[in-house]
């Protein structure tokens, strides 16, 4: 059966949110964390009621963009190859880290619709994105590359 692999990096990318939450989620259940990424991900709508069903489908369409621009830059544009994908996919959800955390600074924490973060938040929101990347490469690399 042939696989459709911009459909597939685009599930792949949904679903690798999936372990991202439940470790934000194992976090924030030892107070470490205030938000767990779903929660964070639905303050960009809701500006101070944190959601989770609202965020689990913010957060699954914001990695599935993710992975989609990483299958762009690898297969069809050409930028990457298809060596060290871990480290790479790595590097562009840590970039959209990056872009996303001044994104949601900007729009809710700058207004003060919630209350700032701790810095605990940060890092255990970078950690998990560190996790988002290798599953996101581990799955790039299982389904998606080409032998």
């Amino acid at each position: 059966m042939r696989i459709n692999k911009p459909i597939a990096a685009t599930i792949i990318g949904a679903l690798s949110t999936i372990p991202y939450e439940i470790l934000t989620r194992a976090l924030k259940l030892l107070g470490y964390a205030k938000y767990t990424v779903y929660e964070l991900s639905s303050l960009m709508i809701t500006l101070n009621r944190p959601d989770k069903v609202l965020g689990s489908f913010m957060s699954m369409i914001i990695g599935a963009s993710i992975s989609i621009i990483l299958y762009c830059a690898i297969a069809i544009i050409g930028w990457f190859g298809w060596d060290h994908i871990i480290l790479k996919s790595i590097f562009i959800s840590l970039q959209s880290w990056l872009f996303l955390e001044g994104l949601f600074m900007w729009l809710i924490e700058g207004r003060n619709f919630i209350p700032l973060r701790p810095i605990s938040d940060y890092y255990s929101q970078f950690f998990c994105v560190f996790i988002y990347g290798i599953i996101l490469g581990l799955l790039f690399q299982k389904y998606i590359r080409t032998k």
